[in-house]
């Protein structure tokens, strides 16, 4: 045998024991079925309820805490979801804890975007243009807005437009209003207008029918949704005024820009002519450019009006939290929604204080903060994220087990789909969402027999047990899993798989997705580096649980990026002619082919199981809908390899000494 042959049989070797590898996944799923999802019961809350009274005790009280910092694109509908789990309201309330440095943020940023645009309105040397011609005015002009400047403007704009359409006085303009808008509440009426208007400013006049419908769908869904998608031309003809008057207040009206924008129209809605539109968008156009600029007139009073519109435009957590609670306060049979602020200078201890001094943001900072405020009546509590969907029977399972079982079911653990924004990701972080998906629901139960793996969502423990470890190590990037291990290591508690599922996203860019891996590689390596230096804790279990780390931390990473790197080795050696496949005869040959069609097909398989938890509004509006994602499936084995480079560069970090020390919050898409 050459030396290429020899070569081209290792290579051979190395791929088929990585397929067996793979194949694992279906003896896996055989096990998660036979153990977990097979046995799941039929709970309704009487059946629980006659469960407790048969044990002579009430049903198990719970508090779900939900950390969220500058999450005001999710957190409304999140608190909504959580609000209408299946189990009885008096039982369980739902408590946001937000970070006081978001609101001191706000005051600084919202002053500024005030500030900005009243230099932009109040022009030098007069009012504001007359329609746009003023020299005065685009000189001011000249500097470019910032970010939070130019949406505070639009939602201006967008306001004013929206009073001008939905008044008496509205009809004489001419301008088709879809009914639709009727049925929304005034804030989604805002937004909807907005967002279209600022949709067309970023396309230069253009705009995605798919990201145009997902708005609608998002904000309208139902049918007041399906009668606006089908009247996206009579939408579209609103926020052309819109762009209009923003682009001419703002000083970068284009004649380019109107023209698209037309054309836009006209394909949208073929009925709808662009001399039409044309003639409207200038006349309503210069009348909220007239509106704005009386205003403009008494300084003081439209600075007092941005203000107020700031609030709206750009939104804290925390106004999204209070709006939403003073918005249900007088809901009957309503479930509890509590929202504590973590103070800035809160040193990040369970039972800690304020130190005086601004103090670093983590999600275990803000989960200490709030375990002081959970209701003394609480036996359990559970942590989700603030994009988090539980399956709405979760507590009903958690209350059954705890009733059966309550020496035993102190923590339970359930499996995370991180795939509800899959239509936002790149095609790398959509295979990688799907293959965490399907490990989470077949592998993680395998997992629980050799690692108390714990995660930072759809996670329930005993709110006894958490007091006495004292929370959670606020300095750890994996505050989750350290939770985990210490329970096992100091209390000897194991955590219980929960088979029912909760939907969340993955960070759509591959930069944040490796961000986002990197904490948790860095945050493994971390669990380790205490549990060597603790002392006091039991010996044996120490050792057991790095022994374990090890092997699915270091060990795992190392091997699948070796594995990784196999395939273009190959292709390299192949190249030069150094590798020689005739060792092996044809079958053999077509054997290989098959194993690359098996790893596509489960990807594809994958895609089709989690499909459910995909929020689908987002979905491509082409003829091939949802499956025109099946092509990006097939950067398999490139996705492949980036999966373990972020926990790879986590052990070269950790060896220079420059790995990360700050916790950074996962980035979000805007439901």
């Amino acid at each position: 045998m050459t030396v290429p042959q020899t070569i081209y049989v290792a290579a051979v070797a190395v791929y088929g024991v990585f397929f067996l590898f793979f194949a694992r996944f279906f003896w896996w799923k055989y096990l998660a079925d036979r153990d977990f999802w097979s046995r799941k019961p039929k709970l309704t809350i009487s059946r629980v309820r006659s469960l407790a009274k048969e044990k002579n005790r009430d049903l198990p009280r719970f508090t779900i805490l939900i950390p969220a910092r500058s999450e005001a694109d999710v957190i409304g509908k999140t608190i909504e979801h959580m609000s209408h789990l299946d189990y009885p309201s008096s039982h369980y309330e739902v408590m946001v804890a937000t970070d006081e440095k978001e609101t001191a943020e706000a005051h600084r940023t919202r002053p500024e975007a005030v500030s900005e645009v009243l230099r932009t309105l109040c022009r030098k040397g007069g009012a504001v243009g007359q329609g746009g011609n003023s020299e005065a005015g685009t000189a001011c002009a000249s500097e470019p807005l910032s970010a939070d400047a130019k949406l505070l403007l639009l939602h201006l704009v967008s306001g004013q437009a929206l009073r001008e359409y939905l008044s008496p006085s509205s009809r004489r303009s001419g301008l088709v209003v879809p009914s639709g808008l009727a049925w929304l509440p005034r804030p989604k009426r805002l937004t909807l207008i907005r967002d279209i208007s600022r949709q067309l400013i970023d396309g230069r006049g253009r705009i995605s029918p798919s990201r145009l419908a997902c708005t609608i769908e998002r904000l309208a869904p139902g049918r007041p949704g399906e009668y606006l998608l089908e009247q996206s031309g009579a939408l579209l003809g609103l926020a052309i005024p819109v762009v209009a008057a923003y682009a001419d207040l703002a000083g970068s009206a284009e004649p380019r820009l109107m023209k698209t924008m037309l054309r836009q129209v006209a394909r949208a809605q073929h009925r709808v002519t662009e001399e039409i539109i044309s003639s409207l968008a200038r006349v309503i156009g210069a009348r909220l450019v007239r509106s704005i600029d009386r205003d403009a007139e008494d300084e003081a009073a439209l600075r007092s009006r941005l203000e107020t519109v700031a609030i709206e435009a750009l939104p804290t957590t925390q106004d999204i939290v209070d709006a939403w609670i003073e918005a249900n306060k007088g809901r009957s049979e309503g479930v509890a929604v509590r929202h504590v602020v973590v103070p800035f200078d809160f040193d990040g201890r369970y039972h800690g204080q304020c130190t005086g001094r601004s103090v670093p943001s983590t999600k275990g900072r803000a989960l200490n903060y709030a375990l002081a405020f959970v209701n003394p009546e609480t036996e359990v509590c559970g942590f989700y994220d603030a994009e988090s969907r539980p399956d709405p029977g979760t507590l009903l399972y958690v209350a059954m087990r705890r009733i059966q079982s309550p020496d035993k079911a102190a923590i339970f653990q359930g499996p995370v789909f991180q795939v509800r924004n899959l239509f936002h990701m790149g095609p790398w972080c959509k295979i990688a969402a799907l293959y965490q998906a399907v490990s989470h629901e077949w592998y993680l139960p395998q997992l629980f027999h050799r690692l108390p793996f714990v995660g930072g969502t759809n996670l329930y423990v005993e709110r006894s047990l958490i007091c006495e470890l004292g929370g959670y190590d606020r300095s750890i990037l994996t505050e989750d899993l350290e939770l985990g291990i210490r329970a096992y290591v100091e209390a000897g508690v194991w955590p219980e798989y929960l088979p029912y599922p909760s939907s969340e996203q993955t960070p759509p860019t591959l930069r944040g997705f490796f961000r986002q891996r990197l904490r948790w590689g860095t945050g493994h390596l971390q669990v380790m580096d205490k549990l060597r230096q603790q002392d006091g804790w039991n010996r044996a279990r120490k050792q057991r649980m790095l022994h374990h780390l090890f092997i699915k931390g270091q060990l795992e990473w190392c091997l699948y990026q070796t594995a990784t790197l196999v395939p273009p080795v190959v292709l390299i050696l192949h190249s030069l002619g150094l590798i020689d496949p005739s060792i092996f005869p044809r079958p053999v040959h077509l054997a290989l082919n098959l194993f690359t069609l098996v790893y596509f097909g489960f990807t594809f398989y994958v895609y089709v199981r989690y499909r459910p938890f995909v929020d689908m509004s987002a979905r491509p509006r082409n003829w091939l809908g949802d499956w025109s994602i099946v092509p990006q499936l097939i950067l398999l084995p490139f996705a492949a390899f980036m999966f373990p480079v972020p926990y790879s560069t986590a052990m070269v970090l950790k060896g220079l000494g420059r790995e990360p020390r700050l916790w950074v919050k996962t980035p979000r898409t805007a439901e």
